[in-house]
């Protein structure tokens, strides 16, 4: 009775079968190569020596240095760390990921069970903005302007506040006057999946109505979900009551359609784009908000903004465009 074994590939020996006899003396065949015998203890150390560089690990000092950064890191500098350590020791590529993937099913299942035990009126960020304003349109003022702006996270619920007030006095007349309150809900399913809500409050008398409100919501998914950059897209029906100057009250159903956006450039700058459209029958609405903000220290941001505002079908003797750019300081909390 006999056994056969082969050598792995690539371990230096070439096409060969190992035949093991009773005696357990192996005898080496190849074509073209007579039988040779050859002993069994030298055999079994070439194999382990294979069997380890199939399993090469990450070189100690590159290990030290992956777990000092999952220890102590942001995302951001452990994807930098870990994708510095595959190009420099690609044997340990799988050794790499394996570590990160676990952190990062550690660090998920954590907050699921902060964000469960987690009470109402805990968990709330915020920040607030002020500075200056320059509008165009119905409004050619240069003017204050101020924001308040609050947000929870939890396992399911996502709900935000948003206040911004836009104002002007010259020469004791009042020339802008911008009032903007709103509230979102969004209850989430999973990562990308969500239902949103939204109740928003406007007052501007320079485009020509004294009070707008809006009721919203509908289905909203996550189109992109990178770490630095997310994209979102929501969708309903929506009721809009509309208090004109000179027209009288008018209350319609309309359709809504949003794209939120969100681009992180660098550690301190990001990038924002919030736009909204708002159709119906008569009229459409849409907003745009492009923000770029910087961190100069600490919780204390620069931030410059772009809004432009159309309306399809304006009061009489009222302007269809208007824009607003803002410089502030904002600092979160």
């Amino acid at each position: 009775m006999r056994r056969k074994a082969s050598f792995p590939a690539g371990s230096g020996v070439g096409r060969a079968t190992i035949l093991l006899y009773h005696d357990h003396q192996p005898a080496l065949h190849s074509r073209g190569v007579p039988m040779t015998r050859v002993p069994l203890l030298p055999l079994a150390g070439i194999l382990a020596l294979t069997a380890g560089t199939a399993h090469a690990q990450l070189a100690p000092q590159y290990r030290a240095l992956l777990d000092k950064t999952i220890e102590s890191g942001s995302d951001a500098e452990i994807d930098t760390v870990a994708k510095f350590l595959k190009k420099t020791d690609p044997a340990g590529v799988g050794e790499v990921d394996a570590a990160v993937d676990a952190h990062r099913a550690r660090t998920a299942e954590a907050q699921k069970e902060r964000l469960a035990q987690m009470a109402m009126f805990q968990g709330w960020k915020g920040e607030g903005q002020f500075g200056a304003s320059q509008s165009s349109g119905n409004a050619e003022t240069v003017g204050l302007s101020a924001g308040l702006a609050l947000k929870r996270e939890g396992l399911h619920w996502r709900l935000g506040l948003r206040s911004q007030v836009d104002y002007q006095r010259t020469n004791g007349q009042t020339s802008r006057n911008q009032l903007l309150l709103a509230f979102e809900p969004d209850y989430r399913f999973n990562d990308r999946l969500f239902l949103f809500g939204l109740t928003q409050y406007e007052r501007d008398r320079f485009a020509g109505f004294s009070t707008r409100t809006a009721v919203s919501g509908g289905i909203g998914y996550r189109l992109i979900a990178d770490s630095g950059f997310t994209v979102d897209v929501k969708a309903g029906p929506a009721w809009r009551k509309t208090r004109y100057i000179s027209q009288p009250l008018e209350s319609v159903v309309t359709g809504l359609g949003a794209v939120n956006a969100k681009w992180k450039l660098s550690r301190a700058v990001s990038l924002t784009e919030d736009a909204s459209a708002l159709t119906g029958a008569q009229n459409t609405n849409v907003t745009s908000l492009t923000s770029l903000s910087a961190r100069l220290n600490g919780a204390l941001s620069a931030r410059t903004s772009y809004q432009v505002t159309y309306n399809s079908n304006p009061p009489d003797t009222y302007k269809t465009l208007d824009t607003i750019t803002r410089f502030t300081l904002v600092y979160g909390f």
